[in-house]
């Protein structure tokens, strides 16, 4: 059964509530469960649980600390390739954090490096891209759940929800609050200073023991006495691998018995520089787009043919991240480290509040400054800045220049033409997930 039919199941969200989040899905990305929390649909420990449940599997939610011995276990680099992380180790089994406890490839690769036995312990997405930020360094776009910027929903036609809708939209939070809460999110989540045990980490500790173990190794049967001479010679433990008793040590396990070593990785050849897309080409572009990236490659590789820096943000909330971008210095890896609070006079808010575009010189504060800094120091003179809007609603900022101390052509005729392309391309798209 998938998430969201058991999420239905349960009573944990509505159908109108899961169609939300599939299209919040289809234009900001991620597992359904990430959007339905940050939306404010569902808990992270029902995620959790849920996710229990659909896999079969051990669970885990909430803020995690791993074993400094787990982590020693692994190459941090291969954990971030294939999202997972060990959280606790013994002499016999090392517990891993995983997204998918069915990647049985990856998961039998660390029985046979480590000669334990593995179990999986599945835990929300967002979880883990906090995890790995934090503890391998890796790159992970920033969300509105990373900065804390997800609002618990009040109950349908209460009180509270009058009056919320009633109200003006009040701002994120203040300058300090922002930039502590951006350091943090970078950092992979919130901060923790206290002691964690396994029961408060691994919440799903019950289902853990009932669990299947398909991905345990098959214990090899004891080999003939022809080949015991051979024993002495059989490689040893990796250096970084915590060496169990002498009579735990076996050979590598033979393929049929689901020893296969992990497959060499060969480094990936670097991918050529993009190529700038007339508005013919573009446009049909737009028309074949089966996922968001996509479309956000053919919006860039167009605004390239006319300005040297061009960025598209992703808007959730009061909050804009970065998403991807190209052109002059721009790199995707700093690009998603971008985090702006959208307050009153922000040249950001300025543009989804009138869901028009701007032209002309960026509003000079702390945030704005963060963003040029990350971009390469130095603020245009001026810059052009245009709403993607979906169904009336902004999602995506288009932002372009020329540059530091650089004046930016307002050439945005076609780029208007084409932002309607988008907005169809995406409802496209909702269609055919729905229907899906």
């Amino acid at each position: 059964m998938r998430l969201g039919e058991q999420l239905l199941k349960d009573g944990l969200v509505t159908a109108e509530g899961l169609e939300e989040a599939l299209e919040a899905q289809v234009v900001h990305g991620g597992r359904l469960g990430t959007n339905l929390v940050e939306l404010g649909l569902l808990s992270e420990v029902d995620l959790a649980k849920t996710l229990g449940k659909v896999h079969n599997s051990a669970f885990a939610s909430g803020e995690m600390v791993p074993d400094p011995k787990a982590m020693e276990l692994v190459s941090s680099n291969h954990a971030d390739d294939k999202e997972y992380l060990p959280m606790r180790v013994d002499a016999t089994r090392v517990s891993i954090a995983v997204v998918n406890p069915h990647d049985f490839a990856t998961l039998d690769g660390i029985a046979f490096k480590t000669g334990k036995r593995v179990v999986p312990v599945v835990i929300p997405e967002f979880r883990m891209n906090q995890l790995l930020r934090r503890y391998c360094k890796a790159f992970r776009p920033l969300r509105a759940i990373d900065m804390n910027a997800v609002r618990p929903r009040p109950a349908p036609g209460s009180r509270a929800e009058l009056a919320k809708a009633a109200e003006t939209p009040a701002d994120l939070m203040s300058e300090e609050e922002f930039q502590s809460v951006y350091a943090s999110a970078l950092r992979g989540g919130a901060d923790y200073d206290g002691d964690m045990g396994e029961e408060e980490i691994i919440t799903g500790v019950e289902v853990l023991e009932a669990a299947p173990e398909p991905v345990a190794p098959v214990a090899p049967v004891p080999p003939p006495a022809t080949v015991r001479p051979q024993l002495p010679v059989a490689p040893p433990p990796p250096p970084q691998a915590i060496v169990v008793p002498p009579q735990q040590v076996q050979p590598p396990l033979a393929p049929e018995l689901g020893g296969t070593p992990p497959p060499v990785q060969v480094p990936r050849a670097p991918e050529p520089p993009p190529t700038p897309l007339t508005f013919a080409e573009a446009q049909a572009e737009l028309a074949r787009s089966s996922d968001r990236e996509d479309v956000a490659r053919t919006v860039l590789r167009f605004a390239l043919g006319k300005w040297k820096r061009n960025l598209l943000l992703s808007v959730q909330g009061s909050l804009v991240t970065g998403w991807h971008g190209m052109g002059m210095g721009v790199r995707d890896a700093v690009v998603r480290r971008i985090g702006v609070p959208l307050r009153e006079q922000s040249t950001f808010r300025l543009v989804r509040d009138t869901r028009s575009h701007y032209i002309g010189p960026v509003r000079r504060d702390a945030a704005m400054g963060v963003f040029y800094k990350l971009l390469g120091n130095g603020f245009p003179k001026t810059a052009v800045i245009l709403p993607l809007l979906v169904r009336g609603k902004v999602v995506h900022l288009l932002y372009v220049d020329n540059g530091p101390d650089q004046l930016t052509p307002p050439d945005v005729g076609e780029l208007l033409i084409l932002s309607q392309s988008v907005g169809r391309s995406y409802e496209a798209m909702m269609r055919r997930r729905k229907s899906a």
